[in-house]
């Protein structure tokens, strides 16, 4: 009988340890919205991403909120301008984040649908110029107004709508698109040999 209390003991301790981890990326996933919206906050996003990296290296992500939550900040992984346009400090923190959306959203998490589109087309957009999903605008550098990054026209809009989102014909009449450049491939200069 003592066995089990302290089994149970240590359950909750682990439970605890767990739930502050959690909350940890609840913070950081606020803290990351509450930027968006033009708050100021201490951290940078820099900051933001290697404490998210940090807690799911501890395995902090166990619940599909928590993925979730992991995923809203590294889809924000900061931009950099460089030579005539924008390119992403680090791409790879996009596709993490879509692996986290996709887990979550197929945990049942179904605000996270959105989000498993948005970090897709966004790790597409800064590694090869193009999006499957069409979420994704940037500003015309010459122009100044937006436009949709070039989006795949072999991807079904099918896939848009299971996960609410437009049409590719609601998007381009929504915006217009960018031309696809000659030779578009990694946009990242480290990525390029």
């Amino acid at each position: 009988m003592r066995t089990y209390y302290l089994l149970f003991a240590f359950l909750l301790g682990t439970t605890s340890a767990l739930s502050a981890q959690n909350a940890d990326l609840k913070a950081l996933a606020d803290e990351d919205q509450a930027v968006q919206f033009g708050k100021e906050v201490a951290r940078s996003p820099q900051d933001r991403d290697k404490l998210v990296l940090e807690l799911l290296a501890k395995g902090a992500a166990q619940t599909p909120q928590d993925k979730f939550n992991a995923a809203i900040v590294l889809q924000h992984t900061p931009l950099d301008f460089c030579e005539g346009r924008l390119i992403s400090k680090s791409p790879d923190n996009y596709l993490l984040g879509h692996y986290l959306a996709k887990q979550a959203y197929a945990g049942g998490y179904k605000p996270a649908g959105v989000l498993v589109a948005q970090s897709i087309d966004r790790y597409l957009t800064f590694t090869e110029g193009r999006q499957l999903y069409g979420t994704n605008r940037l500003n015309n550098q010459k122009t100044g107004k937006e436009e949709l990054v070039p989006i795949d026209r072999s991807f079904p809009d099918s896939e848009r709508v299971k996960l609410g989102l437009p049409t590719l014909e609601q998007l381009l009449k929504a915006y217009p698109e960018q031309k696809p450049e000659k030779n578009a491939g990694p946009k990242n200069p480290k990525q390029r040999k």
